[in-house]
């Protein structure tokens, strides 16, 4: 069985998300923070503001109007859009080139972690409200604990093919069979190590199982990339061993009052939303 401390060394072995990523992430946690203090920080990395401006200015995004300056993307967009931007850029450049604990490469990781993403904000606009905070990159974060997870699942391969033969248990379970802890829980450790916003720790932890989310009334971003992960799976945006055990939970059916006409309508329309984000990142 692993150990929060073995799990924590790994994490430590990662590639280091960017520093930029880390101070922005400390800005948005800061009640007292301004939009001057992320111009200021953003201003100071030319890459990160080659790629804001390039990717503020995609269809996705939907600037009213042609993004040409930090300040101005900061003013139309906001700031928790400016941190998305940012963390998804730098969250591609450390995906390693294999994930061999789940039989996935890193283009299939980025573009399954990009689906997730896309149909979090896709389902977000239907529901007809205030689309939640960090929506964006609570989708495209949601596994960053099989990073830290897939070398000890390796290591286990055999156990775990053979649990996955004789069926009737998702991928989840399994891990916590074998492993002692599953991908969930160790995303919400690798969220903390790496200083992100809160939210983006408990979305991690609790996209396989919302409903055990301890204050309710905050499991909205949980809930809706637990939907977005099972429908990315259902298009095709996943190929990871266990793949026939995603199931959309009906509570959270239930809470969101979505409706199978929604997700239908949501998902045959998100394929080249997704292809054309994976890209242009």
């Amino acid at each position: 069985m692993i150990t929060r401390n073995d799990i924590l060394a790994r994490v430590k072995h990662l590639p280091s998300i960017s520093n930029v990523i880390v101070k922005l992430a400390d800005l948005l946690n800061n009640p007292h923070s301004s939009a001057a203090d992320f111009e200021k920080i953003v201003r100071n990395d030319p890459a990160l503001t080659a790629n804001l401006l390039r990717i503020a200015n995609s269809a996705f995004f939907g600037c009213p109007r042609e993004v040409t300056s930090v300040k101005q993307a900061i003013t139309l967009m906001g700031v928790g859009r400016v941190f998305e931007i940012a963390a998804s850029a730098s969250f591609m450049k450390i995906l390693p080139e294999t994930i061999p604990g789940y039989e996935m490469n890193a283009e299939m990781f980025w573009l399954h972690s990009m689906a997730v993403a896309v149909l979090s904000e896709k389902l977000s606009r239907e529901l007809k409200i205030k689309t939640p905070d960090l929506i964006f990159t609570a989708g495209l974060l949601h596994d960053i604990g099989k990073l830290a997870i897939a070398s000890y699942l390796n290591d286990e391969k055999d156990t775990i093919m053979q649990e996955i033969k004789v069926g009737g248990k998702a991928l989840v379970q399994i891990e916590k069979n074998v492993l002692g802890m599953d991908h969930s829980e160790v995303g919400l450790i690798v969220a903390e190590e790496w200083n992100l916003p809160p939210r983006l720790g408990l979305a991690a932890r609790y996209h396989h199982t919302p409903d055990d989310l301890p204050e309710k009334q905050d499991c909205l971003l949980a809930d809706l990339v637990h939907v977005a992960n099972c429908l990315a799976h259902m298009i095709g945006y996943g190929s990871d061993i266990g793949e026939m055990h995603r199931v959309i939970d009906p509570r959270v059916m239930e809470r969101l009052k979505f409706k199978v006409q929604v997700l239908e309508r949501v998902a045959s329309g998100a394929t080249s939303e997704i292809q054309a984000m994976g890209e242009l990142f």
